[in-house]
């Protein structure tokens, strides 16, 4: 009879009583085998419960019993039940990968749990009964929260009771682990109108979703096939070959992964989940559902994953935001037809008149934001023109195509405000004609020599040539992209060409000249200055109640010359008196056959680099420099800081 009972209580949760007993017995000096026989479990259950009760501060304990029966000797007031509770808490945080769960010595974390009811007491105004007080620090959420950055914690606590005059500690979780995601708007028009706010903490949140996933595999997975961490998502056979494993290897790991983001609790996860089920409507037909599922889930994909072609992203979305597997490839192949029916009325549109008159308006006020180097030299001939792009890519289909009524024939993009601005350029009637990714420019990033393909060369009807960078206003002050537009600013000064970086309709001058509440501006220094390198809960730390726009952060970043890098977020001041690139060369990649002869530098004048008293004698009346002078000197415009110093630099090492 006593076997039987033994056996029927192994393997059974562990209750508050037993645990009182099981110290009650260690207290008295009972070794493994006797409290095993008194609670009827094995020896190794009995160990590794008592072992709950050892901090994990980088102690390593041969026989926690004897630790133990020493501790509660010396100190018989030792928690020994928050230091079980925190043990397991943290066992919980690094199963779902949440980073340095074990960092914290659990006597800390469990100590730290009354620093969170403190400031959820602070904030909120409220005063818990003993009894619910008690009930609060059970709670998983508390535990994660005490786990997070103390400064982190206050400042995104702060920011949901100014923003909603509440305090949920799953929305307080959120805030801390991704800004902005708790309160991100659902509303369809933002979406529609690529909003730049609502786009990043979208971004942000499927970055911290796959972050979220406690196995390093599915990360790295995820994180090459998605195209995170400022990467282009990467096919299954690259990926397969980064990681070392098959292509069918790499689709399996992909769908595991996949299945495990679905079903992931954690904060990012379910609130991603939340998001795009109510943006998508794939659950929902009838009213409210308008544009429908599939066109929704088309753009979704454009938006958060836009370096993934629609047919891999609008199945993860559509799982995403609750469809079973066989629902999320009849959307997809629901969305491959309205994409397809998009570009048919978009080709009938070109024989209306007044889409070309838009465009003429449109391009005239881009024009106007050109940045030009010098005087304007003239395009090369539209004959010796022709694409740099990589033919095995098109093979696989990677980018679109859309026929130019201008040119007559197909032009390829590789998204769609891409198109949209190949469009324009079809139907501007200033634009005479134009060419899509028309040569290669060498530039240093990060210590390393890339290629950088400028995305269209356009003609004008007056005798100019535009290079044009089509990117989302809010990708401009990227790190890697700055550094494009510096490369590609260099290649048009040696030219005579003119320069544009734009969405189509904004551009990055009027970005760099947006004006900012300087009280931000003050804020993100002084943190920056403080440490090295920010990550987006620290920034919104920083700028506290202050409103933080994504417009107003790219416009700081690209005025004092930070450094920012997204998907994860992360800023950093750019070190005085370090030159932006170091090391930078700059050259068009030599293509096999004659398609760049045009593009080699003929006739081009010397630029004549001035003394520092020349610079003194070419100041206007109003003491600074035109912007011509200053072009002829080859410094861009807007002159960046500390150009004068550089200039007079190179004058003396010639």
């Amino acid at each position: 009879m006593q076997d039987e009972t033994s056996g029927s209580r192994r393997g059974r949760a562990w209750s508050e009583v037993e645990d009182e007993q099981l110290v009650s017995g260690v207290i008295e000096g009972l070794d493994l085998v006797q409290l095993a026989e008194r609670h009827g479990r094995s020896p190794a259950a009995i160990r590794a419960r008592v072992d709950l009760s050892v901090p994990q501060d980088g102690v390593l304990v041969d026989d926690p019993l004897q630790w133990l029966r020493a501790r509660l000797a010396r100190e018989p007031s030792y928690p020994w039940r928050s230091v079980a509770a925190a043990r397991r808490h943290q066992e919980q945080l690094a199963r779902r990968g949440v980073s340095g769960a074990h960092d914290l010595p659990a006597e800390s974390l469990a100590g730290r749990t009354a620093d969170v009811l403190a400031e959820w007491e602070s904030i909120t105004g409220h005063a818990l009964r003993p009894e619910r007080r008690e009930v609060f620090l059970a709670r998983q959420v508390v535990w994660e929260l005490a786990a997070t950055d103390e400064a982190d914690r206050r400042a995104a606590a702060r920011r949901l009771w100014d923003k909603a005059g509440t305090l949920l500690l799953d929305d307080w979780l959120l805030e801390c682990v991704c800004p902005g995601a708790a309160h991100v708007t659902s509303d369809w028009d933002l979406i529609d109108a690529r909003d730049p706010d609502v786009v990043l903490v979208l971004r942000e949140l499927v970055a911290a979703a796959v972050g979220e996933l406690p196995e390093p595999r599915d990360r790295d997975i995820l994180g090459h096939r998605l195209g995170l961490h400022d990467q282009t998502a990467h096919t299954l056979e690259a990926t397969a070959e980064v990681i070392g494993v098959s292509r069918e290897r790499v689709r399996q790991l992909q769908t595991k992964a996949i299945r495990r983001l679905v079903r992931n609790p954690a904060p990012a996860s379910r609130r991603l989940r939340e998001v795009l089920g109510q943006l998508s409507c794939v659950d929902r037909d009838g009213p409210g559902a308008e544009p429908p599922a599939a066109e929704r889930l088309l753009d979704l994909s454009d938006v958060l994953l836009p370096s993934l072609i629609p047919r891999q992203a609008i199945p993860l979305l559509a799982r995403l935001a609750g469809a079973d597997k066989v629902r999320a490839e009849n959307l997809a192949a629901e969305a491959s037809t309205t994409r397809a029916l998009r570009h048919e009325e978009a080709r009938r549109e070109t024989v209306r008149q007044g889409r070309i008159e838009r465009s003429t308006r449109r391009w005239a006020a881009l024009a106007a934001q050109v940045d030009w180097f010098g005087a304007p030299r003239p395009a090369p001939p539209q004959s010796e023109l022709e694409t740099f792009r990589e033919e095995e890519n098109l093979a696989r289909g990677r980018f679109g195509t859309w026929h130019c009524p201008k040119l007559d024939r197909p032009v390829s993009y590789e998204s769609e405000t891409e198109l949209q601005v190949i469009q324009l350029l079809s139907f501007a009637s200033q634009v005479t004609y134009y060419q899509e990714q028309p040569l290669a420019i060498s530039y240093v990033y990060e210590g390393r020599q890339r290629t950088y393909y400028p995305d269209l060369l356009a003609a004008t009807a007056d005798g100019g040539c535009v290079l044009i960078e089509v990117k989302p206003v809010y990708e401009m002050a990227m790190a890697i992209n700055a550094a494009k537009y510096r490369a590609a600013a260099e290649f048009c000064r040696r030219r005579g060409w003119g320069l544009v970086a734009t969405d189509g309709y904004r551009t990055r001058r009027l970005l760099e000249n947006r004006e900012v509440d300087p009280r931000l501006d003050s804020a993100l220094s002084l943190a920056l200055a403080a440490g090295q390198e920010l990550s987006w809960p620290q920034v919104r730390a920083a700028a506290g109640v202050l409103p933080l726009g994504t417009l107003d952060l790219s416009a700081l970043i690209l005025r004092q010359e930070w450094e920012w890098r997204s998907r994860p977020f992360r800023l950093r001041a750019h070190p005085p008196g370090e030159p932006l690139d170091p090391g930078a060369t700059l050259a068009v990649a030599a293509p096999e056959r004659h398609r760049a002869a045009a593009l080699v530098e003929t006739g081009v004048q010397p630029i004549v680099l001035p003394s520092p008293k020349d610079i003194e004698a070419a100041r206007s009346p109003a003491g600074g420099w035109s912007r011509q002078q200053l072009a002829g000197w080859g410094v861009p415009w807007p002159p960046p800081r500390g150009w004068k110093e550089r200039l007079i630099a190179r004058w003396k090492a010639q």
